[in-house]
């Protein structure tokens, strides 16, 4: 039983209050993670393999994680790069071996880039021949995943799918599988960055005020057809997708901090290293999905 004391209420009646009984405690209220820390989260250790910032960085550098499980080749730009804490992580975990090859405004396509410096525009392509030429020099490669913004390419949405699967076609000629990642917002149109918005909006129920209606975001995905063209003409085995729309715009409405305070952006288009990391399990069960990276057991 819990101790026992009396206490004098000044009309003299005595009240027992029982020592060590439980108080209700508050819920925990949701918090928000530092803004200057999300500004500068940039996915750690990548900076060895992260060129295109100077005329001339056209050699492929490679960044390597893992040392056991199906070796993936993690492709892309700076979004790529956003996202491969994921990855990471499971490879710290022992799931899969990364090598992440990633170069800044440079996705893995043949469609040039649009850019107002030529050295840009030429960079990016010898890039990509060389990105060529490594895949056809690798060996064990389970799948490749891939990742990049559309809006910086040049031409029609028509010509996406064809221009990103003509450089598919070293790996899908070799039958190694390519997953599209999806999902990716672009904050620019609809304002202030994510995090500026916070700054002004920063009680729990104000972040609902900085998310935004996902056609407003989210554009073309360029994953649809360039998927369904390399399945059409390599099988059903050859390309997949993996959206993560969901994940980002539940409900359809794009949020910039998770529900737990956890910020998502550290600009107006990249994701924070924190909040990628914690994608990990659901990108693990999409790559399991595809049924091409893991083996049955």
């Amino acid at each position: 039983m819990p101790a026992a004391r009396l206490v004098r209420r000044a009309t003299g009646v005595a009240l027992v209050v029982l020592l060590g009984s439980a108080v209700p405690a508050v819920a925990d209220q949701p918090r928000l993670s530092s803004i200057v820390a999300a500004e500068k989260d940039v996915a750690r250790g990548t900076k060895a393999c992260f060129n295109g910032s100077r005329p001339g960085q056209t050699k492929v550098l490679t960044c390597h994680y893992g040392r056991k499980g199906p070796r993936l080749l993690v492709i892309g730009d700076s979004h790529m790069r956003a996202l491969s804490p994921a990855f990471r992580r499971l490879a710290d975990q022992g799931k899969i071996r990364v090598t992440l090859i990633i170069r800044s405004r440079c996705g893995w396509s043949s469609r040039v880039v649009k850019n107002d410096a030529k050295w840009i525009r030429d960079d990016c392509q010898t890039w990509r021949r060389n990105v060529e030429r490594y895949i056809r020099k690798q060996r064990n490669v389970r799948a490749i995943v891939t990742h990049h913004r559309a809006s910086t390419m040049a031409g029609t949405y028509a010509q996406r799918g064809p221009d990103t699967v003509r450089s598919w076609r070293v790996a899908l000629k070799r039958r190694i599988p390519v997953i599209a990642l999806a999902g990716a917002a672009n904050w620019k149109s609809a304002g202030p960055s994510p995090t500026q918005c916070l700054r002004k909006n920063r009680a729990p129920r104000q972040w609902r005020n900085c998310a935004a209606p996902e056609r407003e975001v989210i554009t073309f995905d360029w994953s649809v057809p360039s998927v369904k063209l390399a399945r059409r003409q390599y099988g059903s085995r050859a390309a997949f997708r993996i959206n993560l729309r969901a994940a980002h715009c539940p409900k359809r409405v794009c949020r910039v901090v998770t529900p737990k305070g956890q910020i998502m952006y550290r600009d107006h288009q990249h994701l924070t290293a924190t909040y990628a990391r914690s994608l990990a399990p659901l990108i693990e069960r999409r790559l399991r999905a595809t049924g091409v990276v893991f083996r049955a057991s």
